[in-house]
C-alpha cells in the first residue's frame, strides 16, 4: 500500500512533538504529532486530508468513509482514545499493527493487539480514503 510505504520512510527519522508537523520547518526537522504524520503520509500519495496547519484527530475523524473494524484493510486510518476521545490516529498496516507517530518512538509501527497500550485504547473508529 503506497501510503504505508511513504510513511515507513520516516521510521527512525522523527520525534514526536505535540502540535508538530504543522510547518515546513517542523517537517524538515522530523517533528510530527500523530495527525500531522498521517496528513503527511497521505499527502505523499496525492490524498489531501486538509491543510498542513489545521489537521488534527478531530478533523481527520470526519474525513473518508467509515469502515467496520472487522473490515479494516491496510491503509485505513485507525483512532484511539488516549488523552481524549479520538486523541490518537495512525494508519493500519495489518496483523493488528499500525503505523503512527507516538511519544516515545516517533514514527514507528505499534501493536494494537488486545492487552497492549493501543489495543486497549482502539475505539473502533476506522476511516478509508
Amino acid at each position: 500500500m503506497k501510503v504505508i510505504d511513504a510513511g515507513k520512510t520516516l521510521i527512525g527519522k522523527t520525534r514526536y512533538v505535540f502540535g508538530g508537523g504543522r510547518s515546513q520547518s517542523d517537517i524538515n526537522a522530523g517533528r510530527f504529532d500523530c495527525s500531522s504524520f498521517v496528513r503527511w503520509a497521505f499527502e505523499q500519495v496525492g490524498v489531501n486530508v486538509g491543510p498542513m496547519s489545521g489537521v488534527t484527530t478531530d478533523t481527520l475523524k470526519t474525513q473518508g468513509q467509515a469502515i467496520n473494524p472487522k473490515d479494516m484493510k491496510p491503509g485505513d486510518m485507525v483512532f484511539f482514545d488516549t488523552y481524549k476521545i479520538d486523541g490518537h490516529v495512525g494508519i493500519y498496516v495489518g496483523d493488528n499493527q499500525f503505523l503512527g507517530c507516538q511519544g516515545k518512538t516517533g514514527v514507528a509501527i505499534a501493536s494494537m493487539a488486545k492487552g497492549t497500550y493501543f489495543g486497549e485504547r482502539f475505539n473502533g473508529r476506522v476511516k478509508r480514503f
